[in-house]
């Protein structure tokens, strides 16, 4: 089982009305089009690096912190923050074994999403 803590803020994903019950399937569609976007953005990581442009991919890595952060995926966002960061000094910091780490930290924190609905897990945190 995924340590849902050391991935994931809940009262952040929680403070969207509907994503704890998990209503309607919400958590279902925005988990299903977060990871399409992470895809792709790390897609585009991978080619502003490539490309060796500090901009693209300062704009990329802001775009994977913030959709990982409004859904409280904070592992990812904390990897994210540290690419932004080095891109914004003009350092292009992305490469295979960055992207490697971020691919898995994506699937790790989808496996965290996914055990929220595991009735094993208890509780999944404080309402709010």
């Amino acid at each position: 089982m995924p340590d849902v803590a050391a991935m994931l803020d809940l009262r952040i994903l929680f403070s969207v009305p509907g994503m704890r019950e998990n209503r309607a399937g919400l958590r279902t569609r925005v988990l299903a089009t977060w990871r399409n976007e992470a895809a792709a953005i790390i897609d585009a990581l991978r080619d502003a690096a490539a490309a060796g442009d500090a901009h693209a991919l300062r704009l990329a890595a802001h775009r994977l912190k913030s959709s990982s952060g409004a859904l409280g995926a904070i592992y990812i966002c904390s990897l994210a923050s540290g690419i932004e960061n080095a891109a914004r000094d003009g350092r292009v910091a992305f490469d295979g074994q960055l992207r490697l780490r971020l691919e898995q930290a994506v699937q790790q924190t989808l496996a965290a999403f996914g055990a929220l609905d595991d009735p094993s897990c208890g509780d999944p945190g404080p309402r709010t």
